[in-house]
C-alpha cells in the first residue's frame, strides 16, 4: 500500500508542476494565477486575474462594522462584568414592592429588562384584555346566529339591515307632510 501511495503522490506533483510550467494563452494574452508579475523586458501580456474588489470590499465593512459594534459592546460588557459585577441578595426592607427588573442578578440583564422588555405584568394585562376582546367576538358571533335562525323561522328578510334615523329629520319630514296635507288635502290624485 506505500508503494501505491507514493506513485499517487508523484503522479499528482507531476500534473501540478505541468499546469505551472504551461499557463494558458489566447491571442497573447495569459490566463494563470500562480505566474507572479514581472516588469521584465519581455512581451508585455495582459494577465487576466479575478477581480478581488468584493474580498477586500467585504474586508473593509467586516472591519467596521467590528470597530463599530463589536469592540465597543465588549468593552462594555467587560466593564460591566469586572467593575460591577452581579448583585448581591439582601433582604428586602418592610413596605418596600421591588420592581420587576429588580429580580434578575446580572446588571445588563437588569438593564435590558428593564428599558428593553415589557414588565410581566403588562404582558399578562394584555393577554387579559386579547381574551377579553375574544370573549366579546364570541358573544357577537353568538347573537349574530340568533338573529339569522329567527329569521329564517320568521321569514323575514334574506338580511337584517338598519337605518340610522336622527330625530331631527323625523321632526322636519312630518311638519313637512302636515303642511303639504293642510294645503292639498286628503283626495290629492296625480
Amino acid at each position: 500500500m506505500v508503494s501505491w501511495s507514493a506513485l499517487g503522490r508523484s503522479f499528482g506533483l507531476n500534473l501540478i508542476k505541468n499546469q505551472v510550467k504551461t499557463p494558458y494563452s489566447v491571442q497573447n494574452v495569459s490566463f494563470t494565477t500562480s505566474k507572479a508579475l514581472k516588469g521584465s523586458h519581455e512581451h508585455k501580456t495582459f494577465v487576466l486575474q479575478p477581480s478581488r474588489w468584493q474580498w477586500h470590499k467585504f474586508k473593509d465593512m467586516f472591519h467596521f462594522y467590528a470597530m463599530l459594534g463589536l469592540i465597543p459592546v465588549g468593552a462594555i460588557i467587560f466593564y460591566t462584568n469586572v467593575f460591577i459585577g452581579p448583585a448581591q441578595l439582601t433582604p428586602i426592607p418592610e413596605g418596600y414592592e421591588p420592581k420587576h427588573w429588580e429580580y434578575h442578578r446580572h446588571p445588563i440583564t437588569r438593564f435590558i429588562a428593564r428599558y428593553i422588555h415589557q414588565s410581566p405584568q403588562e404582558d399578562y394585562e394584555k393577554f387579559l384584555h386579547f381574551l377579553d376582546e375574544e370573549k366579546q367576538k364570541q358573544k357577537i358571533r353568538k347573537l349574530e346566529k340568533e338573529i339569522v335562525k329567527k329569521m329564517s323561522e320568521r321569514h323575514d328578510y334574506q338580511a337584517y339591515y338598519y337605518k340610522p334615523m336622527i330625530n331631527k329629520y323625523h321632526r322636519i319630514n312630518k311638519k313637512t307632510g302636515e303642511e303639504m296635507y293642510d294645503r292639498v288635502g286628503d283626495d290629492f290624485k296625480e
